[in-house]
């Protein structure tokens, strides 16, 4: 694997995993403002949107350099063979 291929593969797993930690932080700052409206008591007002549409983009973003590192070509070695005697 060629070391473009390896970094490609090292970023778009980190990549992932942060888009994955700040989807579920996202997604717990809207359960948490359900929670609090739905009980009648006010909180200040964070939103998630914004959060759940940049961990969607680090996902893509992530899943995209995962897959150009892992679907590159490998380095191929040619062989010559000599060519078979004219008759």
């Amino acid at each position: 694997m060629k070391v473009m291929s390896k970094v490609s593969v090292v970023v778009g797993v980190l990549a992932l995993l942060g888009g994955i930690g700040v989807l579920v932080w996202g997604g717990w700052i809207a359960y948490w403002h359900y929670a609090t409206l739905s009980t009648g008591r006010s909180a200040e007002f964070q939103n998630p949107i914004p959060i759940i549409v940049g961990a969607a983009a680090l996902l893509v973003l992530g899943g995209f350099l995962a897959g150009l590192g892992l679907g590159r070509p490998r380095k191929e070695v040619t062989t010559s063979t000599p060519a078979p005697p004219a008759v």
